[in-house]
């Protein structure tokens, strides 16, 4: 079993950072509204807000794992694991060949880069990314692919391939 780190890079780092900082002040300056009579607004904000920080989260990846069988998607909440028997294609990709990803429905910096993204280049893609660069692009069967990006995107791609 190999474990490859996935770092954030400075921008993922900065927005969660920010959006913590952002979110908390939110949440204390509704506190003394909690009083009026928008009361189920105020909980209904620091709900969403806190439902939203906590999922983005649990779901971040925080370690690309694999194993004799399988790739995994360490996170929080529950690792995504994918069969390496259904994996036909791994490549390494500069910011070049990847080209302007465009989040579709996922999270864009807040913990990492996680969700469905497209890009003219590469088309539609499952993200699993701390970092915009050092792209590993796996393709599976069917036609899915997924974009992780290890510390290590040559160590990784090398144990993957194995």
């Amino acid at each position: 079993m190999m474990i490859y780190k996935a770092s954030l890079d400075k921008l993922a780092k900065f927005t969660s950072i920010g959006v913590t900082v952002l979110f908390v002040f939110i949440a204390f300056s509704l506190f003394p509204v909690l009083k009026n009579e928008s009361y189920w607004v105020s909980v209904l904000v620091i709900v969403l807000l806190i439902s939203t920080y906590v999922i983005s989260l649990g779901y971040s990846p925080r370690a690309y794992q694999i194993t004799e069988d399988t790739l995994s998607i360490n996170r929080l909440f529950y690792n995504a694991n994918y069969e390496r028997r259904k994996i036909e294609k791994v490549e390494m990709l500069s910011n070049e060949q990847m080209g302007l990803a465009i989040r579709t429905f996922g999270v864009g910096g807040l913990f990492g880069y996680f969700g469905y993204f497209a890009s003219k280049n590469q088309g539609s893609m499952l993200w699993y990314a701390t970092q915009r660069e050092k792209f590993v692009m796996i393709h599976l069967e069917g036609n899915k692919k997924i974009v992780l990006t290890p510390d290590d995107p040559i160590g990784f791609v090398s144990d993957l391939t194995l």
